[in-house]
């Protein structure tokens, strides 16, 4: 009986003092994200954390100075209405990203919310970016009376290894099935994360690894699946069109759409890249330790992300803000001289 009760003291001892220790355990070590309180502790103690947490901050606040002068821009010089709306909405990706990037970065513990809005805009950039690729052909309409008939190659990328695929004739019929292969990412892609935003933020799974784990493996492929079949429509009709029609060279719609797809490559890249080098609770981490664990990575992808924001902005901005003659509105609909007389030097200028 004395021995029992002495046993009984004894792990109620180890108990209390392995509780003691896990709760003495440094945040840094701990397999959960920081929240916004965290952050600010950690900036108002390290000047590291000062340096990546404004530094990224005043990267994406350029990134958003920029776009508010493209804005100006477009609204003083005369692009056609249309264009200057898909333009617009195209160029504002990249504060959109850099500034849900910001996000993950202050609050770490609400980044599911952040990447849904990032990954909800970046398919409405690409989406506008295939439209504005058709409204330089001059619309589905317009290309297949141009080049309608012309028997187009199939096996593109990604899929171009595939020699199986027989050449289609370019029709209609074929072009609406490219716009709604592209149309189809603005809805999957949201949705996959939306669906997985609340599982990440839903507290009550956290304790079914197993079937969380599973529901986020599908969460990532089904989007996956979405973006290599809106990759392969656009690529169809920019590789199989464009050379057919000699007028589309002047509009540099390879450049356009590489430098918007360039932020969905580059962000998955990334992911891999940090999820196979970075080990979550590993060396490092203690109380004199900044960043360290599952945090670490999401540091570093969301200020690496910033930066190219930033520069992929500044070459978007130079590719956009250079219009063809076809971008500016008729002069014949316009009466004012001062109107045309600005039209003539906006496309000297950029054709120096």
């Amino acid at each position: 009986m004395f021995q029992g009760s002495r046993l009984m003291t004894l792990n109620t001892l180890i108990l209390t003092r392995n509780h003691s220790s896990a709760a003495e355990m440094p945040l840094n070590c701990t397999a959960r994200f920081p929240n916004f309180a965290d952050r600010l502790e950690q900036v108002s103690t390290d000047v590291t954390a000062v340096v990546v947490m404004f530094g990224g901050t005043l990267a994406s606040l350029v990134t958003v100075l920029v776009y508010l002068e493209e804005c100006l821009y477009f609204c003083r010089n005369p692009f056609l209405a249309r264009r200057r709306s898909k333009m617009l909405k195209i160029l504002a990706v990249y504060p959109v990203i850099s500034t849900t990037s910001v996000s993950n970065l202050w609050f770490p513990q609400a980044s599911a919310v952040a990447d849904f809005a990032g990954s909800w805009y970046l398919s409405l950039a690409i989406y506008q970016v295939f439209t504005l690729m058709l409204d330089y052909l001059g619309g589905k309409r317009g290309i297949v009376e141009s080049i309608g008939g012309l028997k187009i190659r199939m096996n593109t990328l990604p899929i171009c290894c595939c020699v199986c695929l027989p050449p289609k004739p370019l029709n209609m019929v074929l072009l609406r099935r490219f716009h709604l292969g592209v149309l189809q990412l603005t809805v999957v892609y949201p949705v996959t994360s939306y669906i997985f935003a609340l599982i990440n933020t839903d507290q009550s799974v956290q304790g079914r690894n197993q079937d969380t784990a599973s529901t986020g493996l599908v969460l990532r492929a089904v989007p996956m699946v979405s973006i290599l079949m809106a990759v392969y429509s656009i690529l169809c009709v920019c590789r199989n069109v464009t050379q057919h029609m000699p007028h589309a060279a002047a509009f540099r719609l390879r450049p356009k759409l590489a430098v918007v797809m360039l932020i969905m490559g580059l962000s998955r890249l990334q992911f891999v890249v940090l999820s196979l080098v970075s080990i979550p609770g590993g060396k490092g981490c203690g109380p004199g330790t900044l960043f360290t664990g599952p945090d670490r990575k999401k540091v570093i992808g969301s200020v690496l992300t910033v930066l190219e924001m930033l520069l992929l902005g500044l070459l978007a901005r130079r590719l956009f803000t250079q219009p063809a003659e076809d971008d500016l509105e008729d002069p014949c609909d316009v009466t004012d001289q001062h109107f045309h007389e600005k039209r003539v030097m906006i496309v000297r200028t950029t054709s120096l």
